[in-house]
C-alpha cells in the first residue's frame, strides 16, 4: 500500500518551481543544440537534403481538418556519406474522430547522392509498426521513395520523384504514386513559397500550398492549406509545421 503525503503550500511551490526550471532547461538545450541546415521534408514530400554528419534534424507537423487532427514527429541524425537515420511518430490523433486510429512508430533512413552543385538524388524509407492502442489491428506501415532535386538557388528548389506506400500506411487505393514539390524564395532566407503533392487515390494523396517563415535560432514555421489530390476524396484542411535546422 502506498501512502500519499499531502504537500504543504511552500513544498508545492518549490515543487512547481523545480518542474518549471527543468522544462525551461530542456527547451534551452533544444534551442542551442547543433542541428542540421538541411530540411528533410517540404510538407509531405521528402526532399533530397540529408542531415549533416553528426547533426540532428527535428520537425513537428500538425494536420488539421473537420474530421481529424493528427500530429507527426520526425527526428533524424546525420551519418557519413550523405546518409541519415531516424525515427518517426506519425498519425497521432489529437482530438476525437469517428474512428481513432493507431499511431505509426517508424524507423527511417535516406541516402543522398550529390551529382553536382545543382542536382542531387535520394532514396529512402519509413517503416515500422502501428501498435494496437485504439483498436486491435497491428499493422506494418511502410513508405518508400525515390526523389530528384534541382537547386536553382534564388530561382527555387524543385523536387520530383515516385513513392510506394502499402495499405497499412496509406489506406486503400493506389500503392504507387508521383510526388513533387517546390520551395521558392520570395525574400531569401526570410519568407519562401512552398508546396508539394502526393498523387493517387489513397489516404495520403493530398497537395499542400503555403509559406515558410524563417525564425531566429534556426527555427522555421511553415503554414499551408491542404487540398485533396485530383483523384482522391480526401479532406480539405490546414498544416502547421515547426522545423529546427
Amino acid at each position: 500500500m502506498f501512502v500519499v503525503t499531502p504537500l504543504t503550500g511552500i513544498e508545492l511551490k518549490n515543487h512547481l518551481m523545480k518542474k518549471s526550471l527543468t522544462f525551461i532547461t530542456a527547451l534551452t538545450m533544444i534551442s542551442v543544440s547543433p542541428l542540421s541546415v538541411a530540411q528533410q521534408n517540404l510538407f509531405n514530400v521528402p526532399s533530397s537534403d540529408i542531415t549533416e554528419h553528426g547533426k540532428i534534424f527535428f520537425q513537428q507537423q500538425f494536420n488539421l481538418s473537420n474530421l481529424s487532427g493528427v500530429a507527426n514527429t520526425t527526428i533524424d541524425y546525420g551519418l557519413e556519406n550523405e546518409l541519415e537515420i531516424g525515427v518517426n511518430i506519425f498519425n497521432v490523433d489529437m482530438y476525437p474522430t469517428n474512428e481513432m486510429r493507431n499511431p505509426y512508430l517508424l524507423a527511417n533512413f535516406q541516402k543522398g547522392f550529390t551529382i553536382n552543385e545543382h542536382y542531387k538524388i535520394g532514396f529512402g524509407t519509413q517503416t515500422g509498426i502501428s501498435p494496437p492502442i485504439h483498436n486491435k489491428t497491428v499493422g506494418i506501415p511502410s513508405f518508400s521513395y525515390f526523389n530528384n532535386q534541382l537547386n536553382l538557388e534564388e530561382y527555387g528548389h524543385y523536387n520530383l520523384g515516385a513513392y510506394h506506400a502499402n495499405h497499412a500506411y496509406a489506406g486503400q487505393g493506389d500503392s504507387f504514386g508521383i510526388m513533387a514539390g517546390v520551395e521558392y524564395p520570395l525574400i531569401e532566407k526570410k519568407f519562401h513559397l512552398q508546396g508539394d503533392i502526393l498523387t493517387g487515390n489513397n489516404d495520403i494523396s493530398v497537395a499542400v500550398l503555403g509559406f515558410v517563415f524563417f525564425l531566429p535560432q534556426n527555427w522555421q514555421l511553415s503554414l499551408g492549406a491542404q487540398l485533396p489530390a485530383p483523384t482522391s476524396n480526401n479532406d480539405y484542411g490546414a498544416v502547421i509545421e515547426f522545423t529546427k535546422l
